[in-house]
C-alpha cells in the first residue's frame, strides 16, 4: 500500500513539474496608440491572441522612457513589438533578446520576428497558379526597401523570378525604365512599392500600351494600372508571430500567408481570363 502511495505521489510530482515548466509564456504586445486607426493592427493582434492564452496589450503614447519598467511589471516572457518606432525603442532595452518584431520591413540581421517582405518561393508558387502562361516574373525594387525577399530555391518551378534592384529611388526608376523597354507581353513586372505617383502614371501608360502585366506589393497600385497586388494576410501574420513565441529563442521568418487582389478592367484589357476557381481565390476584386 505504501509503495502504491509513493508511486502515485512520485507521478504527481513529475506531472506537476512538467506542467510548471510547460506553462504558456506571458506574452506582451506593444504598439502605438495611434496605430489602432490602421485595421491591420487590430487583425494582427487578434491573430496573436488566437495563438496564445496569456496575452497583455500595452498602448504606447509616445513616452518611451519608462518602457522597461512597464514591461517589468507585466512579467513578460516574450514581447511582440508592432511598428518600426516601437521596435526600435524596445530594442534599446534589456528586453531586446526576447522581442519579436512585426508590421515593418526588416531583415534577419536587424531584428527577430516576421518581416513584411514576401517570400519569393511562396510568391512564385501562387503566381504559377494565378498566371500559368507567364514564365518570367521580374521584381524591381530599391535595395534598401525590399518588399520581396529572394531566397534561393532548389525546387523546380515552371516560372522564374528575377530580381533587379536600384541603389536608391532614382536608380530604381531607371532600372524599371530599361526593363519596360525590353519586356514583352509574355513577361510580368513587380513594380517598386514606393514608386512615386507621377512615375507610376507613366509606367502604367507604357505597360498598358505594350500589354505588359504589372504586379505590385502595394495594394493602392491596383487602382493605378497593376493587374494583381500581393499583400499579407494580417490575421495569419498575427498567428505566425504568435507561434514564434514558443520558440526557445527569437528567429526571423518571412510572411507565410499571402492574399491577392485583382483589377478586372486590366485583366480584360490584357485578354486574361481566369478559371472560376482561380477567380474566387482572389481576396479582393475591383472593376
Amino acid at each position: 500500500m505504501r509503495k502504491e502511495i509513493y508511486n502515485l505521489l512520485k507521478s504527481s510530482i513529475i506531472f506537476f513539474s512538467c506542467s510548471t515548466f510547460a506553462k504558456d509564456p506571458q506574452v506582451v504586445i506593444v504598439y502605438s496608440a495611434e496605430a489602432l486607426g490602421n485595421p491591420a493592427y487590430a487583425q494582427v493582434i487578434a491573430g496573436i491572441e488566437h495563438m496564445n492564452s496569456h496575452v497583455q496589450r500595452i498602448e504606447s503614447t509616445g513616452d518611451n522612457n519608462n518602457i522597461s519598467s512597464i514591461l517589468d511589471a507585466t512579467h513578460a516572457d516574450r514581447v511582440i513589438a508592432l511598428g518600426k518606432g516601437i521596435v526600435e525603442n524596445i530594442y534599446r532595452t534589456e528586453y531586446r533578446e526576447r522581442t519579436l518584431a512585426g508590421l515593418m520591413y526588416f531583415n534577419p540581421a536587424e531584428y527577430s520576428g516576421v518581416g513584411l517582405a514576401l517570400d519569393n518561393r511562396v510568391l512564385v508558387e501562387h503566381l504559377a497558379r494565378l498566371l500559368p502562361s507567364v514564365k518570367h516574373f521580374f521584381v524591381v525594387q530599391q535595395s534598401h526597401f525590399q518588399t520581396i525577399d529572394y531566397v534561393p530555391n532548389n525546387l523546380k518551378s515552371s516560372a522564374v523570378i528575377e530580381i533587379r534592384e536600384g541603389v536608391d529611388s532614382l536608380d530604381t526608376i531607371r532600372v524599371l525604365g530599361r526593363l519596360l523597354d525590353e519586356a514583352t507581353s509574355a513577361d510580368a513586372i513587380f513594380i517598386p512599392a514606393n514608386l512615386p505617383k507621377n512615375i507610376l502614371y507613366e509606367v502604367a501608360k507604357v505597360a498598358w500600351d505594350k500589354k505588359i502585366i504589372l504586379l505590385s506589393t502595394n495594394l493602392s497600385h491596383l487602382e493605378n494600372g497593376a493587374l494583381i497586388a500581393a499583400y499579407p494576410d494580417d490575421f495569419a501574420l498575427g498567428e505566425q508571430l504568435g507561434r514564434l513565441v514558443s520558440r526557445p529563442s527569437p528567429v526571423y521568418e518571412n510572411i507565410k500567408v499571402i492574399k491577392f487582389a485583382l483589377n478586372r478592367r486590366v485583366a480584360q484589357h490584357l485578354a486574361i481570363e481566369f478559371d472560376p476557381i482561380v477567380l474566387d481565390s482572389f481576396a479582393l476584386k475591383i472593376k
